[in-house]
């Protein structure tokens, strides 16, 4: 199998292949976008169990009597309203409210914390955060560690049974993370169902993955995506980005406006001013929006998508799309998909069925 040039691998790649993977160029590396198909594997972890490799995501720690000041300060969220061992959604701007990526924070402690952030930003978030720091000249280390950690994500309801075989004493609350054997371990997900994430060396993730894959569909970057979507969880590129706020994507919930962060004005005046926002659709006819695809009122050209999927195992077509934001929810707009004009409502942007009550 030829590897694109420049592109890494992770431990599993090779595991993968025995499971007859199909793989994609991804943020740098080669990972299995299937195995036995999306809607498989979308309605596995819905259902039953299902397993990621997420080894390509970055490891950034921040160490240091200041590292909580300087994460609040890169970041919207506040750090501090959490206690040790507890995790936090950060989304880190720059001045003009833009973003440089998503990610989870892992707190240790105050002087210690982990982030886990977006394989195709790891590179530029680390750049931003160090650039940051010759500027604020905090008492904090800034290290990447990417290179010294596998990891997996296990999803589903019969997550929790299934892992518990292998690693002891995992029944954590949610959003919470502890050392486990040889692992870290963190429940949380990206999928709208239960789950795990289990970080360690190398070799140590690939034989529980081989232990695992005995009970776990082994699943690919495109069920990821897709239940991500359903589940209303926002993808870096897609509904944030550079040029896409988290105001504009409704992620209010993970700005705290009491403390000072870069970007924090702009967001402000654009939260005062708001012109665009991410809106959910569902399509009153046949088609599948893709991202960049044009949204019309009437001949007047208001926005466009920014993900868009069938959902697997459903006949119903989903999007969500960048707009003006003087639309109200269930207002009729078209979305233009190869040259023909298809109606679209505008909903919340979850179009999950079910939902793991946490």
């Amino acid at each position: 199998m030829d590897i694109p040039f420049g592109h890494k691998t992770t431990v599993l790649f090779e595991l993968f292949k025995e499971y007859n993977a199909t793989f994609t160029a991804f943020g740098g590396y080669y990972m299995p976008v299937s195995f036995k198909g999306i809607v498989v594997e979308h309605q596995a972890v819905r259902e039953n169990v299902g397993l990621f490799d997420i080894s390509h995501m970055g490891e950034i720690f921040l160490i240091g009597k200041e590292a909580s000041d300087f994460l609040n300060y890169v970041s919207t969220n506040n750090i501090k309203k959490i206690e040790n061992h507890h995790m936090q959604y950060h989304i880190i701007t720059n001045p003009d409210g833009g973003v440089v990526d998503d990610l989870m924070a892992y707190k240790f402690s105050d002087e210690k914390i982990l982030l886990v952030c977006n394989a195709s930003n790891q590179d530029i978030l680390f750049e931003h955060l160090k650039n940051v720091l010759s500027e604020k000249k905090m008492d904090v280390l800034v290290h990447n560690e990417s290179e010294n950690y596998s990891a997996i994500s296990v999803q589903g309801p019969k997550s929790l049974p299934i892992l518990s075989k292998y690693i002891d004493d995992v029944d954590l609350e949610f959003m919470t993370f502890k050392k486990r054997n040889k692992f870290l371990v963190s429940r949380s997900g990206y999928t709208g169902e239960d789950g795990f994430e289990i970080y360690g060396t190398h070799e140590d993730i690939l034989y529980l993955t081989k232990d695992l894959l005995k009970e776990c569909e082994p699943c690919g970057l495109g069920a990821r995506d897709t239940l991500r979507f359903e589940a209303g969880l926002p993808l870096y590129g897609h509904e944030i980005s550079g040029y896409i706020s988290p105001v504009q994507a409704g992620l209010n919930f993970a700005i705290d406006y009491d403390k000072d962060f870069i970007g924090k004005d702009a967001l402000l005046s654009q939260k005062a001013t708001l012109e665009t926002k991410v809106y959910g659709m569902i399509l009153l006819d046949r088609g599948i929006a893709r991202q960049g695809y044009p949204i019309y009122d009437g001949d007047e050209l208001i926005g466009y998508v920014t993900s868009g999927f069938m959902i697997p195992g459903t006949k119903e077509s989903y999007a969500n799309g960048l707009i003006n934001s003087n639309y109200k929810m269930g207002d009729i707009v078209t979305i233009e998909i190869r040259n023909k004009r298809v109606e679209a409502r505008l909903r919340k942007k979850t179009y999950i069925k079910k939902k793991y009550t946490r």
